[in-house]
């Protein structure tokens, strides 16, 4: 499970982007919801260290928008039988912006995953901190 020291986030797509945009999306009950959750999954869906923002999110945050997903989109991957419908409908809003299904469980699996030898570190970032990421296929 990547903790926050040990990814780069300078990589980040989001870098330098008001953090507020990511947590507006879930205090928001509206049509305004949908725009921010829109941009929001715009610029996660082309980042760099989708795969360990979303693991970190799934780790360590219960609030926010992490990898392109909510909080209850997170619950839903981890508890899919409480929230079918959530899962559902996030999965195909999440396709749209090209985030797989696979890839949203190699994030979650990942995210449980105690530092095993499989996740050592692949290569380090200018800052020296080590990145977890693993490669798509």
């Amino acid at each position: 499970m990547p903790k926050f020291r040990e990814v780069d986030w300078s990589k980040a797509e989001c870098w330098g982007i008001n953090t507020d945009l990511f947590y507006q999306v879930e205090e928001e009950r509206n049509a305004k919801a949908y725009i921010f959750i829109n941009a929001v999954r715009t610029i996660c869906s082309r980042c760099p260290i989708f795969n360990d923002c979303l693991a970190y999110g799934f780790g360590h945050e219960q609030y926010g928008v992490w990898g392109g997903m909510t909080t209850l989109e997170r619950r839903a991957v981890v508890e899919p039988k409480k929230y079918p419908a959530q899962l559902r409908r996030a999965l195909f809003d999440l396709e749209a912006y090209g985030i797989t299904y696979k890839q949203i469980r190699e994030a979650y699996e990942y995210s449980r995953n105690d530092g095993s030898v499989e996740n050592e570190p692949t290569d380090h970032g200018e800052n020296g901190s080590a990145s977890y990421r693993r490669p798509r296929e």
